[in-house]
């Protein structure tokens, strides 16, 4: 039975707003007109064009409310089931979406027939769960930050490596469009990074008593906000080597929740960030991008978490070009490109371009911002492979 809720924004289902349907290789007049052989073709093609959907299930109900409304309205995904440790949180969202319910996320991927996982828990509940979820083979989309200090990263990326495991890490603003069209042009006509500069600062601190900022818990707030900065900056600039950061306490928050920092990376170019929830509250032109490459430069600038424009000119050019791609347009949201992605490596089998090695390497780098916050040194930032 359709789930009423799959389309929200639309008094139809899309397939009656695309007007004449193609021609169905099974009906009646179409296989007259056709051979034996041809009709074989004709229903292969068909087939392979009308592949199941993906069966996938949410664990962790706060943010994952947020992968649990985008993907009832993504065609490749049928969401099957939701678990949280509060139960009721889970029911309310069964009730609401027509799926199974758990408390328990183990529990869950040993009953329900899924394909994949999407695990939005705080890092200190997720081992027992990737542990479950690779043991099954079941692919998984582990929402960030990858850990909560670099042992626990090393242990858990060595975890998915042993057993060939298809995990994704879940930093959604390297598949935004502006993003992805910055990195193929500083793959091509652009050039490689040589400096940049970049801001993710914006007004919102959670409560003193919040998970985040427990240093075993989320590792603090630069670890599991600033992490989204860190990942599009190194997708861009390419593999860290150190960092050198001042930060503060400004805002009576229980460790620092503003930085400016600098970093190093092994190409030899450079970056300068801004990273912190003390921002204006009325702000909403965040985050922001400026890099200086090999043959010219270009700006990223963002609304509210969201990558959505892009200018970019060569050096030797006379004009500026621009893209302007809204993320959140036609029922889609900040997450539909990630886990749009993640659903296509986990039909194709392969590997997402967003690695455990990468969710590695953002804790790396956050934990070197707080260490060289601490000693008022540049420290050194370890490698993505480990343990």
């Amino acid at each position: 039975m359709p789930n009423p809720n799959r389309f929200p924004h639309s008094s139809s289902h899309p397939s009656e707003c695309w007007g004449p349907v193609a021609q169905d290789p099974c009906h009646t007049d179409f296989r007259r007109s056709l051979g034996t052989n041809a009709i074989r073709d004709e229903v292969d093609k068909h087939k392979a064009t009308t592949m199941k959907r993906i069966r996938i299930g949410v664990i962790g109900l706060r943010f994952g409310l947020h992968h649990v409304r985008t993907l009832v309205n993504m065609e490749q995904a049928e969401l099957v089931a939701v678990a949280d440790s509060g139960f009721e949180r889970a029911e309310t969202c069964g009730r609401q979406y027509g799926v199974a319910t758990y408390a328990d996320g183990v529990e869950m991927m040993e009953k329900e027939q899924l394909d994949a996982v999407s695990i939005c828990t705080s890092p200190t509940r997720r081992e027992p769960l990737i542990d479950a979820g690779t043991s099954r083979k079941l692919a998984l989309f582990i929402e960030k930050p990858w850990a909560a200090d670099l042992e626990q990263a090393h242990r858990l990326a060595k975890l998915c490596r042993d057993r060939k495991a298809l995990v994704m890490a879940g930093f959604s603003f390297r598949f935004h469009p502006a993003v992805v069209r910055l990195q193929e042009l500083m793959s091509g006509e652009l050039g490689e990074g040589w400096m940049l500069n970049g801001s993710y600062v914006f007004g919102w601190l959670p409560p003193a008593d919040g998970w985040l900022w427990d240093p075993a818990k989320g590792g603090g707030f630069f670890n599991e906000n600033s992490c989204h900065l860190f990942d599009v900056v190194c997708a861009l600039m390419g593999e860290p080597v150190s960092v050198s950061a001042e930060g503060g306490v400004f805002a009576g928050s229980p460790s620092e929740d503003g930085c400016a920092l600098t970093m190093r990376f092994a190409s030899g170019g450079i970056a300068a960030l801004t990273i912190g929830g003390i921002g204006g509250g009325g702000d909403r032109n965040y985050p922001r991008l400026e890099v200086v490459t090999t043959n010219g430069q270009a700006r990223l600038t963002g609304r509210e978490h969201i990558w959505e424009e892009l200018a970019w000119s060569g050096r030797k050019a006379s004009d500026v070009q621009r893209l302007t791609a809204p993320v959140e347009a036609l029922g889609a949201t900040r997450y539909t490109h990630a886990l749009s992605h993640f659903l296509e490596c986990v039909k194709t089998g392969k590997e997402p371009t967003a690695t455990v090695e990468d969710g590695v390497r953002s804790v790396s780098v956050a934990m070197g911002v707080y260490e060289s916050i601490r000693t008022g040194s540049r420290v050194e930032v370890k490698g993505r492979s480990g343990g």
